[in-house]
């Protein structure tokens, strides 16, 4: 059982890895608040969780503290500046990862890497709410590098599944296969050339990784056929944004916002969902407003490509307009009617891996944190010497919808990752979010609506069974669909796929949940390793 119960007074961590969990209550308990919490913790799922995240990835910090005001920082991945010769490509190496019911290709190699920028995300954090000194709130993480985390089952089974990509060079084999063969579930998992990293960045500050001989290092793998420069270093790495902030289900949901598409596409989904309460059965609705929120990302409002607009300033106002989620809301209702509007829908492009983590913190002052982190499947590239895998968001389908290497020097890119925090009486009553390329959206929303309209405990919430849409195409966990359910929506045309048992590609979702009298509820996740700590 993953679900503890608590106090306020005590701080709260749940995440994907027992290791993960245990790292940011500890600093809680040393007197730290949810952002020292959040950076020992995902410095320690860099060995705990090394198929999910590194520092060569890249993520969302949303922070809120107990009187609402809140922050999103930006770190995730941008576009790098490089152009190839005439007549030459980036490398982008396909490598094709066999998921047992499937096979999917991703993309790897130097032309993958796009700025690594989760290290500044976490020491910009710290610099602006941090409270302990940035060494204890590191110290560890450095010592699960050091020292080194035995893997669990789940991790091992993911590191064999991208078994191809970490061990694609070899300062890669050296990292994850250090006597010739792939580590597996109880052995132990060490990277001290991080932990020096890591404790070089606390003594010569960041700017080492992205202005020094560290960034220099960085460039140097990605060459000659990649498209990262120093100059993509020296830029900025971290965005500040204002929250998307939406009344919801009886407060206030923030979340992501543009231009990540995740946050959005979930709001929209929840706003559609809690106006159309009572229409139908809960699950064909939630069926219908997870498709709606997919066909407005593959059609846009008017026809234009949503992931074209997505970097639009006014993108949120016109998506979320009330005009524009009654239309949506209208267009359910005549298909709950007369079955309509069951043409071809193309599906969204699809990472079955879904190769992201996510922490929630709730501190005992009320801060909380959310953080989802990501190194997409690792481009396979280990800077040597620096136990830094590099990214390759470059190489992934979803995060680059317009083809890759498309978007101007510059450009974030889109991500799905949609850390959120639900208000209730504008204070933190709820933190979540979770990993699983496209279907994190769903999984948050199912675990809300669980959790906040049927006033399930948050375990029940996080544990029940899940649906995912992919155009008509429905897959269902068990124990989701009855005759009664599976008739409704099969005269919607659905296609209905019934999975045999619960799977990690139904997300991640980890939770804290906080009643009005302080009482803490807390989950991990079952699908994805999930653990949770108190301080």
């Amino acid at each position: 059982m993953q679900q503890r119960h608590g106090t306020l007074n005590r701080g709260t961590v749940a995440a994907g890895h027992p290791a993960t969990a245990d790292a940011g209550a500890a600093v809680l308990r040393m007197g730290g608040n949810a952002v020292d919490a959040a950076i020992a913790a995902v410095t320690t799922a860099f060995i705990a969780e090394p198929a999910l995240t590194s520092a060569g990835g890249g993520g969302f910090l949303l922070l809120c503290d107990r009187h609402g005001k809140s922050v999103l920082y930006d770190g995730f991945a941008r576009m790098p500046s490089g152009r190839m010769p005439d007549g030459y490509k980036a490398l982008l190496k396909p490598v094709a990862i066999d998921f047992g019911d499937t096979v999917q290709t991703f993309h790897i190699g130097q032309g993958s890497v796009a700025t690594p920028a989760l290290p500044a995300l976490l020491f910009h954090a710290h610099r602006q709410h941090g409270r302990l000194p940035l060494a204890e709130a590191m110290a560890p993480g450095i010592d699960a590098a050091r020292n080194g985390i035995r893997l669990n089952h789940l991790q091992a089974s993911l590191l064999k599944m991208l078994q191809p990509i970490v061990t694609d060079t070899a300062e890669a084999s050296a990292l994850h296969a250090p006597h010739g063969e792939l580590i597996g579930a109880g052995d132990l998992f060490c990277n001290r050339a991080l932990a020096n990293t890591l404790e070089l960045l606390l003594i010569e500050g960041i700017d080492e990784m992205y202005h020094g001989d560290l960034a220099r290092a960085i460039v140097r793998a990605c060459v000659p056929y990649g498209l990262l420069g120093m100059e993509d270093m020296r830029a900025p790495q971290v965005a500040t944004r204002t929250p998307l902030a939406t009344p919801l289900f009886g407060g206030t949901l923030l979340t992501n916002p543009p231009p990540s598409s995740g946050g959005l596409l979930l709001t929209c989904a929840a706003l559609l969902f809690d106006q159309l309460k009572g229409k139908a059965e809960a699950p064909v609705l939630l069926a219908e407003c997870l498709r709606a929120a997919s066909m407005l990302r593959n059609h846009g409002i008017t026809g234009e490509s949503f992931d074209a607009r997505i970097y639009q300033q006014d993108i949120a106002l016109q998506t979320l307009d009330k005009q524009a989620i009654q239309r949506s809301a209208d267009a359910i209702c005549d298909r709950l009617r007369h079955a309509a509007d069951t043409g071809k829908i193309d599906p969204e492009a699809d990472n079955r891996h879904g190769s992201t983590t996510h922490i929630s913190i709730i501190d005992k002052d009320g801060m909380a944190v959310s953080l989802t982190s990501s190194n997409g499947e690792g481009s396979g590239i280990v800077v040597p010497d620096s136990g830094i895998h590099l990214n390759n968001m470059l190489g992934e389908e979803d995060i680059n919808p317009l083809g890759f290497h498309a978007l101007p020097a510059g450009t974030p890119l889109s991500s799905m990752m949609a850390p959120s925090i639900f208000l209730r009486h504008g204070q933190p009553a709820m933190v979540i979010g979770s990993g699983g390329s496209n279907r994190l959206r769903g999984a948050i929303l199912q675990v809300l609506l669980h959790h906040q309209l049927l006033q399930q405990d948050l375990e029940t919430a996080v544990y029940a069974p899940r649906l995912h849409n992919e155009a008509m195409r429905l897959e269902c966990e068990p124990e989701y669909m009855n005759d009664q359910l599976r008739e409704s929506l099969q005269a919607l045309g659905w296609n209905i796929r019934e999975w045999q048992q619960q799977s990690v590609y139904f997300g991640g979702v980890h939770a804290i949940a906080l009643d009005e009298r302080n009482r803490i509820q807390a989950s991990g996740d079952p699908r994805r390793g999930g653990a949770v700590a108190f301080a």
